[in-house]
């Protein structure tokens, strides 16, 4: 059986009569008959009852019916959900300040697969105005307290040098490292807190020597010598960052996690309910 017998049994129940089912798909009444013949010999019952010039829906065939009716809705809003989605474009508002250039990544990944999803990503540390955003990501502080979360990543953090610089190789300390140039995002960014709170626990203040918040800056001013910065190890193993190794600093011994704070989306919202489910996904994959 094939759709198009369906669909003239179905409209031919609905009226109990060939003729009209015919015209509604402008196809001669014969047609229709025949259709509905062969349904009848494929499933091996009658659906009507047929006089000289009447059809009758019988008991069998009100059961079909019934079903395909129930059927044909569902396929329907079935059909109507893809389109809407297909339709639907939506902007979804991030703020990162962990993890950029992974996130971005995903950003990417995403987008291949779902182009309806339109993003415009902030990486300003300074902001203290949240509203405005649909996703934040950074490590677990009190002033997200109002959102829900979900732990995205847990990542070691270590400090890194050109691999021509004479600290590589050597066993450190951080007191060791009380005098050297550190090349660092600004101020409120996580891995800066995180070095002014190990400065501080080792009675030092760190010298942030550059202060730039554009990673591959960072990462050319590290590799021609200029200073030292803070980093994920697994970031190590990215291309972009092959003439930069890890330090081994002792007393240095830090992790940094990454959270996804939001706010619950709203029932029709599926866009934005689709890429935290992603993200969700993402965060399984990498623990």
């Amino acid at each position: 059986m094939d759709l198009l017998q369906l669909r003239y049994f179905y409209d031919s129940a609905q009226s109990e009569n060939f003729s009209k089912t015919a015209e509604k798909y402008m196809v001669p009444p014969s047609s229709v008959s025949a259709a509905v013949k062969r349904l009848e010999k494929e499933i091996g019952v009658e659906l009507f009852d047929r006089t000289c010039n009447r059809i009758v829906l019988n008991s069998n065939g009100r059961i079909f019916a019934d079903a395909l009716g129930t059927a044909f809705e569902q396929v329907e809003d079935a059909l109507q959900t893809i389109t809407d989605r297909g339709e639907q474009k939506r902007e979804i508002r991030l703020l990162v300040r962990v993890r950029r250039k992974w996130i971005t990544d995903l950003i990417i990944e995403y987008q291949k697969k779902e182009p309806n999803a339109i993003f415009r990503v902030t990486n300003d540390f300074s902001t203290e105005d949240f509203e405005d955003f649909d996703i934040i990501i950074d490590e677990q502080l009190d002033r997200y307290s109002e959102r829900e979360r979900f732990l995205l990543s847990v990542e070691q953090i270590c400090i890194k040098a050109s691999k021509d610089s004479p600290l590589a190789g050597r066993t450190l300390t951080m007191r060791l490292l009380h005098d050297q140039p550190f090349i660092m995002m600004g101020s409120g960014s996580p891995l800066r807190r995180l070095l002014e709170r190990t400065g501080k626990r080792c009675g030092f203040a760190p010298r942030v020597a550059i202060e730039c918040d554009d990673r591959q800056c960072m990462v050319r001013c590290v590799e021609a010598g200029m200073g030292l910065m803070l980093g994920t190890r697994k970031a190590l193993q990215d291309k972009t960052e092959a003439n930069i190794v890890p330090l081994n600093v002792t007393d240095f011994n830090e992790m940094q996690a990454a959270y996804v704070y939001y706010r619950k989306p709203e029932n029709s919202d599926n866009v934005l309910r689709d890429f935290l489910n992603f993200l969700s996904q993402k965060a399984k994959e990498e623990m």
